[in-house]
């Protein structure tokens, strides 16, 4: 797991590690330089144990669930039949996650849980392409603050000139768009909408193309 984490922050990754006991509590304690590195690239510690709660087994086990429920999908190595991955996966499947397993040798211990994962539906990858490709068109790009800045000045000059009236429509009108779709998006009444979506293709601010409006 060290490994795992020190390849994270190699790559300008971020790491939440989830404790099973109190975060001023480092366990192991050899871990301490590792925690701050997750901490110092910005990284998170976090626990749902108040501060000076010892670790234990059972506390671990319980914290899977968290670490499942923090992830878009769950990828398992190697699993024992009996494991805390096993458990972990367990929980990742109660809440709707992906679960991706490398298949393993019959003869590997280590890689019966996940061959039976596997067996029990879980997608079988060989490739990290294989996970983002999944992914990919539910990662958001991380912008920066002068990206996000430039952003909302382009908006702001997009809505200069527009009426107040059309601007919750003209906002949203970043791709082509159906009437009912912009009813929906904007919360505009369908009738209301109609009315709008005419009169904003007569002063020339929009066009329908076949049941579908564009920004002119």
């Amino acid at each position: 797991m060290q490994q795992h984490i020190l390849g994270v922050i190699e790559v300008g990754g971020k790491t939440i590690a989830v404790l099973g006991c109190g975060v001023d509590n480092i366990y192991p304690k050899e871990n301490k330089e590792i925690y701050m590195k997750i901490i110092e690239n910005g990284g998170a510690i976090v626990s749902e144990y108040p501060m000076g709660t010892k670790p234990d087994s059972e506390k671990f086990k319980q914290r899977n669930r968290i670490v499942s429920g923090l992830s878009l999908g769950v990828l398992v190595v190697e699993a024992e039949f009996r494991s805390g991955t096993s458990i972990t996966a367990k929980h990742a499947i109660e809440q709707g996650k992906e679960i991706f397993c490398i298949p393993s040798s019959r003869e590997n211990r280590k890689g019966v849980g996940t061959n039976n994962l596997i067996k029990k539906g879980a997608t079988l990858v060989l490739e990290p392409s294989e996970i983002l490709e999944k992914f990919n068109s539910k990662i958001k790009k991380q912008i920066t603050i002068e990206e996000l800045d430039k952003q909302s000045r382009v908006t702001a000059f997009r809505l200069n000139g527009i009426k107040e009236e059309y601007r919750p429509i003209y906002e949203i009108l970043n791709k082509p768009m159906s009437v009912n779709e912009i009813s929906i998006e904007t919360g505009i009444d369908l009738t209301d909408v109609y009315s709008k979506m005419l009169m904003m293709e007569l002063e020339k601010l929009v066009t329908k193309v076949g049941n579908k409006y564009v920004i002119t």
